[in-house]
């Protein structure tokens, strides 16, 4: 898109207000490659890091209870680069899926019930013990319905940390780009959506300014619909993206492709003060697509 040096300054002085408000924040880009991982790697897919004395997850409630969850992916925090607030050690893990729904084990009444989809969190590694592919539960996978957004293992490789500004998607930018607008341009806009009308190119610029796609820890999300975070009673406050997957290529090939419904985006959010207790019991679990 071309923009002009006009549109480009109002663009400029209304993202600089955005910044001061929402200030950019720190994240990790996770880049996908096929291959065989070890159970410690930062990886979607494959054998999780667990010992052989926890209960595997499984499905709480409902018709598939009992029923494993798939394993998603884990984040190796004494591998990765340490960005503000994340644990420095540990294995965080995410598992989704199995309740029959198609829906990857979201709830679309309570995203923070993990009833189908579950955060485990585990502080100390250890080295023995651990579960092999030959402990792993026996899944049902249903291709009309399907569970889970891929197949196979991905390792996991980490970018260098960045800062990264909020961007559209996010419900904050929304509640605040209009007073901005308004703030600097003497504008009477009673809503984001507004924009398009008051200043057609500003608001188009807006849209493809700032990039969100990609699998990353930290930063800001990227959705295909809406924020759940501004419209949905409770979920305000889960500010910090954990981990969010996005539909990639993971290699050539349909076969090596990520993707949620129809090429959608998974996010993992949590609280700040439940960050800080290293509580992952009420993470905001949310995906959708175009």
């Amino acid at each position: 898109m071309d923009i002009s040096p006009e549109t480009q300054e109002k663009l400029d002085r209304v993202l600089a207000k955005i910044d001061e408000k929402i200030p950019p924040v720190e994240t990790v880009r996770l880049k996908l490659s096929r291959g065989k991982t070890t159970v410690f790697d930062s990886k979607m897919g494959g054998v999780p890091y667990f010992p052989k004395g926890m209960e595997y997850p499984t499905v709480r409630e409902g018709e598939h209870a009992g029923k494993p969850l798939y394993f998603l992916a884990q984040l190796n925090f004494g591998t990765l680069p340490k960005i503000a607030g994340f644990p420095t050690e540990g294995i965080l893990q995410f598992f989704a899926g199995g309740d029959g729904s198609g829906d990857y084990g979201m709830s679309w009444k309570d995203n923070c019930d993990q009833n189908a989809f579950r955060v485990i969190y585990h502080e100390n590694v250890i080295n023995d013990g651990l579960y092999s592919a030959e402990d792993m539960p026996d899944f049902e996978y249903d291709e009309d319905a399907p569970d889970i957004a891929f197949t196979g293992e991905f390792l996991l490789t980490a970018e260098e940390p960045e800062k990264m500004p909020a961007t559209e998607y996010d419900f904050r930018f929304v509640n605040y780009v209009y007073k901005a607008y308004n703030e600097l341009f003497n504008g009477e806009l009673k809503s984001f959506y507004d924009m398009y009308d008051a200043d057609r190119p500003l608001s188009e610029a807006l849209y493809q300014t700032r990039a969100t796609v990609g699998t990353r820890m930290g930063g800001y999300p990227h959705f295909e619909q809406e924020d759940p975070r501004g419209y949905k009673d409770g979920l305000s406050g889960h500010t910090i993206l954990l981990f969010q997957s996005d539909s990639e290529n993971g290699g050539e090939g349909w076969e090596n492709m990520v993707c949620w419904g129809d090429a959608g985006v998974a996010n993992f959010f949590i609280t700040p003060e439940d960050l800080a207790r290293r509580d992952f019991s009420n993470v905001l679990y949310n995906w959708d697509c175009g």
